[in-house]
C-alpha cells in the first residue's frame, strides 16, 4: 500500500514539474495568428494602401499561448515577409510599378499575449505575400504560424518607390486625362477623375513615406514597407 502510494505521489510530483515546465513557453499548438486587410475593399482590389496610414493595411495579429493555454506575455515575436510580384499579372498595363521584397520585424506581446504588426503597400498590381510568425522568447525559437496570400492592390505610391511625390503624379496624370486606368480610379468608381484626385493630393502634400524596414527589390524598383508601432 505504501509503496502504490508513493508511485501516486511520484506521478503527481512529476505532472508537477512538467506542468511548471510548460507554463510561459509559447506553444505553437495552443498559439495563432490572424491576418486580415484593413481597410475600404473595391471589387477589383483587396484594398486601396496609403503611406500616410488613413486607408488600407495589412495587419497580423499573433496571440501567444503555453501549453496549459495560458497566455505569454513580454514574448518577442518576429514577423517575417516577402511579397512576389508577377510581372505577367500586373494590372494597368505594365505602367503604374510594382511592389516586391522581403523584411522583418518585431514585437513583444501583451499581458493578454497579443502583439500585431501592420505592413503598407506602394505600387499597383497583383502579388504573394508570404509570411511567418515565430516566438523568439524560447531557445529553439517556435514557429508559430504562416500563410501565403494573394492580393490585388492599388496605392498613392504608384511606382512603388516607397514615398508619395511628383514622379508618382507622373503616373497618374495620364489616367486622370484619359479618365480611364486602373491604379487611378482611386475611389473605386469609374471614370477617373477629379474625385479620385481628392483621395490622392493629402498623400502627396504630405509627402507620405513608409521607410522601416523596406528592402529594394532585385531589380531596383520598388519596395515593400511596414510602419511599426502603430497598432500595438
Amino acid at each position: 500500500m505504501k509503496k502504490v502510494l508513493m508511485l501516486g505521489l511520484v506521478a503527481v510530483a512529476t505532472l508537477g514539474l512538467t506542468g511548471s515546465a510548460m507554463a510561459g513557453l509559447p506553444c505553437a499548438a495552443y498559439s495563432s495568428a490572424e491576418f486580415s486587410i484593413g481597410g475600404t475593399a473595391c471589387s477589383d482590389a483587396d484594398a486601396f494602401f496609403s503611406f500616410a496610414g488613413n486607408k488600407g493595411t495589412i495587419d497580423i495579429c499573433v496571440t501567444v499561448n503555453d501549453c496549459l493555454q495560458s497566455p505569454v506575455d513580454t514574448c518577442t515575436v518576429r514577423l517575417d515577409y516577402g511579397l512576389g510580384f508577377d510581372a505577367q499579372t500586373e494590372l494597368g498595363g505594365g505602367s503604374n510599378g510594382r511592389v516586391s521584397g522581403t523584411g522583418s520585424q518585431s514585437g513583444q506581446t501583451s499581458a493578454n499575449g497579443v502583439v500585431c504588426f501592420e505592413l503598407l503597400l506602394g505600387g499597383g498590381g497583383a502579388g504573394v505575400l508570404d509570411w511567418t510568425v515565430t516566438a523568439e522568447c524560447a531557445s529553439p525559437e517556435v514557429f508559430l504560424a504562416g500563410a501565403s496570400d494573394t492580393l490585388c492592390f492599388r496605392s498613392t505610391d504608384f511606382n512603388g518607390s516607397g514615398n508619395v511625390n511628383f514622379f508618382d503624379t507622373f503616373k497618374y496624370l495620364p489616367q486622370l486625362n484619359a479618365g480611364a486606368g486602373w491604379t487611378g480610379n482611386m475611389n473605386c468608381v469609374a471614370p477617373v477623375n477629379f474625385f479620385d484626385t481628392f483621395q490622392y493630393l493629402p498623400d502627396l502634400n504630405a509627402g507620405a513615406v513608409c521607410p522601416g524596414g523596406s528592402v529594394l527589390a532585385a531589380d531596383g524598383s520598388a519596395v515593400i514597407g511596414d510602419c511599426a508601432g502603430k497598432i500595438n
